[in-house]
């Protein structure tokens, strides 16, 4: 009886570890920056209604910048929580997504362009909202 114990223990730990392992790999599946960009793209091509030949262009853009995008997030992921070091590594991946965005918007017709600020202002809000309630109401003001 004291052999089944142990044999069912030590089953559930084992259970528990590899349940575990698969959700830290999909959780790092989904921060992949390639994949990121991927689902980014798609979520544009059908929002902002683009083009095969747009789709072409925004696609070759994030491939150029594909090795700066993912060398910011190994910054982000590497410094420690609150330190000088990730707050850099933040607003360098900040300036670098500023720029990959103006070169997406060169892309863009103005229509798209402006639906593109409009999608981005709601998200801005939503992100806003989403810190509000996160720090109970005292969300520190995030520059820009």
């Amino acid at each position: 009886m004291k052999n089944m114990k142990t044999t069912v223990k030590a089953l559930l730990v084992s259970g528990s570890l590899l349940v575990g392992s698969f959700a830290v790999a999909n959780a790092m599946q989904h921060r992949d920056p390639s994949k990121m960009m991927e689902k980014r793209i798609e979520h544009m091509k059908s929002a902002l209604n683009l083009s095969d030949a747009q789709v072409s262009q925004i696609k070759t853009i994030y491939k150029q910048n594909e090795a700066t995008l993912k060398s910011d997030f190994q910054a982000m992921k590497a410094a420690d929580k609150g330190s000088d070091a990730k707050k850099a590594a933040r607003e360098k991946m900040r300036s670098d997504m500023k720029e990959i965005q103006a070169q997406v918007k060169q892309v863009l017709t103005p229509d798209q362009q402006a639906k593109l600020q409009e999608q981005m202002a709601k998200r801005k809000e939503h992100w806003k909202d989403h810190d509000k309630d996160r720090d109970g109401g005292n969300a520190q003001p995030q520059s820009k």
